[in-house]
């Protein structure tokens, strides 16, 4: 290594660029793997790893012992990783509603439907750092230079100053310690990671303008410096995650010509649980209004300035975790509220019972037409502040506003909850949007949504042929009303989410108020009009023009014991899914999750889009490979830290300041408050009051009680599969 490393050095200071190109070569992985280990981001470590050999470059002639080479290299890495956190600050504004109104539509969409795979992978390095983690820090640093390094263990003896027997020796004690499957999953991730192509060819064609700075007659640079430096440095990056991986979701846009509501949030946020104390230290207040004697959660100390640390000046909330309220109005409407305070944003969400596996017999995607319906009857839209979702179980009605505005935001809702009359208007300018929806989600093969729906025609009602498009235009007006008066707002079953700065006394007098007095019945969801003995094995068409397979077993509710290992295997399945080669060859999006609810049962469910003239029985083979390796308790390394993260996040939201320090460039502070109040929102809508024991049940899931659940539930028997093909056309 060093007489390679020596004689291409002299070679570059001879004049020979393309020598210099062979250390680039050779030492970029490294490079690269430790800048984004420092710094948490792949792009940016890629910058950083050009000015890293720039910089070597440039002064190259200075370096006295051409041997070490290799760590005078990361000690620059090093450094301008510092200089690039020391530097590096957040927007101080929120992007204004012109700015996002530039922001490309088709960009953005493409940005949405590509964040979950993202997301899998960057959980993937997040569970192999709390691997490392397990490791003493010589094996550690040892087992990173192996593996992300991609150095031999000659190599890592030269850079460490110990001898190969040494090196060898760690990298066994660390192979012992680890599981084989957790050995596996280091060494598939960490070299997985791929640079961009074009990296070296950019460095090479900068370094031809580089004049290198001429040696100095100072001190020599003394290789224990080096040494010593990279060691640290490896040790420090193991140290750096990001704490809360979370999902971002555009507002619902009831103008575009054709509207996105691809579900971003179908499950829990996977979090961190490792959390530095100073932030579990603060997760602290809860509050039952209703068994409270004081009637309140309000503290008596005046709240402190935010703390705007060097890197992360945090605007326009607190740094601390949302203090939770949740209490229930004397009609029934239940209450969460999250108080971040100083806050200037408020966002309040109504979650109702009416779903797409909920809709009646003929009627699939009526409860997404009544959607669209409930936000434009009130009058005309405000396309910043009014939107809504359609979801399996439950419809969303959204007000965005802020604590000038959020009384006229409560206004909103009581007339959604009232079920105002719908008008010819309304549905005049609903239809065009809704059928565009079908050409979007068909040219991206995201019909997940869709599928859902003709599930529940299909197994709740006997359909075997799915009427959308055709239902839809169809429709009339008086019907839809109709229908949601009937099976929309339910005593003891609709929940209001509240997050931003109003604290709960001051919420819950004025909400008693404004929807207190709205007057809920006791109804009935759609009932399924077929035997629960239907055949298990259904093809029918439907008037979308992609191919859909989707399968479901029947599981218990949340509150048994078996739920939280069903939950985490199917986070475990769908990880596998999104990062399966093979699968993306032959499919559109996949999904994998339990939030497949009727009002009869729970279902565990896989979901996928197929691409054109796709074998459908590959594809279900291929899934059962992937779903097989579950059902052996040493192929689940990740099962312990998952449920450790998924306790974390049932247990209370996170600080503010790590929420903001996660969030995307082009994503505001505000959208990332919002999007914590829409995924809190779900999770007590799903859960409720059983979230605190489902919380203490995850963290005691283990691999054995995954691989069981698997063997017992997702069995051939109790398999329930639908292929949805498109109808021929006429």
């Amino acid at each position: 290594m060093e007489k390679d490393d020596v004689q291409l050095i002299h070679n570059i200071l001879s004049g020979d660029d393309e020598a210099f190109g062979t250390l680039v070569q050779k030492y970029q992985k490294s490079v690269h793997a430790l800048a984004w280990r420092k710094i948490g981001d792949f792009h940016y470590a890629e910058e950083i790893t050009q000015d890293t050999f720039l910089q070597a470059y440039r002064k190259l002639s200075t370096l006295k012992d051409y041997n070490q080479f290799a760590g005078w290299l990361y000690v620059i890495a090093d450094r301008l990783c510092i200089d690039w956190i020391r530097k590096r600050k957040p927007v101080s504004q929120a992007l204004g509603d012109s700015s996002m109104k530039a922001i490309d539509k088709l960009t953005y969409e493409r940005y949405v439907l590509e964040q979950r795979e993202i997301e899998a992978t960057e959980y993937r390095q997040e569970i192999v750092k709390r691997l490392l983690k397990k490791l003493p820090e010589s094996e550690r640093t040892v087992v990173t230079l192996y593996y992300l390094g991609e150095m031999t263990a000659k190599e890592i003896g030269k850079f460490l100053g110990v001898s190969v027997n040494t090196i060898t020796s760690r990298l066994k004690r660390a192979r012992e310690r680890l599981k084989a499957s957790e050995e596996l999953l280091i060494n598939d991730t960490l070299g997985g990671l791929q640079l961009s192509t074009n990296l070296m060819e950019n460095i090479m064609q900068q370094v031809a303008d580089i004049e290198p700075v001429p040696s100095p007659s100072g001190k020599p640079f003394f290789p224990w410096v080096a040494f010593s430096a990279a060691t640290v440095l490896v040790i420090l990056l193991l140290g750096v995650s990001n704490q809360y991986l979370t999902r971002f979701q555009k507002p619902y846009s009831f103008e575009a010509q054709s509207e996105p509501t691809i579900e971003i949030i179908e499950a829990l946020t996977i979090l961190d649980s490792d959390a530095k104390p100073a932030v579990q230290s603060q997760i602290g207040r809860v509050v039952d209004l209703d068994k409270s004697n004081n009637n309140g959660s309000r503290s008596s100390e005046e709240a402190s300035p935010p703390n705007a640390s060097e890197n992360f000046p945090v605007i326009t909330a607190s740094n601390g975790p949302p203090i939770v309220t949740r209490f229930t109005l004397s009609n029934g409407i239940r209450v969460v509220n999250l108080h971040v305070e100083n806050s200037k944003d408020v966002g309040i969400f109504s979650y109702l019972p009416l779903g797409l596996v909920n809709d009646g017999k003929a009627k699939a995607q009526w409860s997404n037409l009544i959607m669209r319906l409930s936000v434009r009857t009130p009058g005309p839209i405000d396309y910043n502040t009014s939107s809504a979702e359609a979801m399996a179980d439950n419809m969303r009605l959204e007000f965005r506003g802020n604590t000038d505005t959020w009384t006229q935001g409560l206004d909103l809702h009581a007339k959604w909850l009232s079920g105002l009359p719908f008008t010819a208007e309304s549905l005049a300018k609903a239809l065009p949007n809704a059928l565009a929806e079908f050409g979007y989600l068909e040219k991206n093969l995201a019909t997940h949504k869709l599928a859902h729906a003709a599930w529940n025609q299909v197994f709740r009602h006997g359909e075997t042929d799915i009427v959308m498009r055709e239902g839809i235009r169809s429709v009339q007006l008086s019907q839809l009303q109709e229908y949601r008066d009937q099976h929309l707002v339910q005593a003891g079953r609709v929940l209001l989410c509240v997050i931003g700065g109003v604290d709960s006394e001051t919420l819950k007098d004025t909400m008693e108020k404004q929807l207190g007095t709205i007057n809920l019945h006791e109804k009935t969801l759609p009932q399924p009009t077929v035997s629960p003995d239907i055949a298990k094995d259904q093809t029918v068409t439907w008037d979308i023009n992609v191919t859909h397979y989707i399968e479901a077993y029947a599981i218990p509710r949340p509150e048994n014991e078996d739920y939280p290992a069903l939950y985490i295997a199917s986070v475990l399945l769908r990880l596998a899914f999104i990062q399966d080669v093979q699968l993306k060859k032959i499919t559109g999006h996949v999904y994998c999750g339990v939030d497949l609810v009727t009002p009869e049962q729970v279902y565990f469910y896989i979901s996928a889009s197929l691409k054109p003239n796709t074998d459908i029985e590959r594809v279900k083979q291929r899934m059962r490979q992937l779903m097989n390796p579950l059902k052996q308790s040493e192929n689940n390394a990740q099962v312990s830290v998952l449920a450790q993260s998924l306790s974390t996040e049932l247990s209370a939201p996170p600080g503010m300041k790590t929420l903001m320090q996660q969030k995307p460039e082009n994503i505001t502070e505000t959208h990332m408050l919002l999007q914590l109040g829409v995924s809190w929102g779900i999770v007590e809508y799903q859960y409720g009051e059983t979230m605190p024991q489902l919380a203490s049940a995850f963290a005691d899931v283990s691999a054995d009680d995954v691989a069981d659940v698997v063997k017992r539930y997702l069995t051939k028997d109790e398999r329930m599969t639908l292929v949805l093909t498109p109808r021929a056309h006429e």
